[in-house]
């Protein structure tokens, strides 16, 4: 199911932020492996922070609660930045713990006469795990 707002934003996305800070952005969000367009990400969190502030104020004047209680929707941004950094230390662990195994299957296959390129291709078809997946 589409929604023209979401599709709209995305678009005014595009064409409002540089494009040099969309790809920072979409950079650090694959090292996350989010694999999800930068603007799109964007989009998303402008529209939920939007509706949890309207569901806030909505709260505020029923319960008569703080105006403090409004930035609550704020710390989603660094819960994203939390979560895709513990994503990189995860991935960074994944791979030193497979790097000696992957290192000793390609050595033997060169040493069995494969050229490099060759010997890559076949662990790329067959392997798994993070190297493997670079390869694909």
């Amino acid at each position: 199911m589409k929604f023209k707002l979401f599709d709209n934003l995305i678009v005014f996305l595009d064409n409002n932020i540089p494009e040099k800070y969309l790809s920072k952005l979409q950079e650090f969000l694959l090292s996350g492996a989010i694999f999800t367009d930068a603007s799109k990400v964007l989009a998303i969190l402008i529209i939920v922070i939007v509706i949890f502030e309207i569901a806030l104020t909505l709260t505020i004047t029923v319960f008569n609660l703080p105006l403090s209680v409004l930035i609550l929707p704020f710390f989603i941004i660094p819960g994203l930045f939390t979560y895709v950094v513990v994503q990189q230390e995860k991935r960074a662990q994944e791979i030193e713990k497979t790097a000696p195994d992957f290192l000793r299957q390609l050595s033997s296959m060169l040493q069995v006469g494969l050229s490099f390129e060759n010997a890559m291709e076949d662990m790329s078809q067959y392997g798994s795990g993070p190297l493997y997946d670079v390869m694909s």
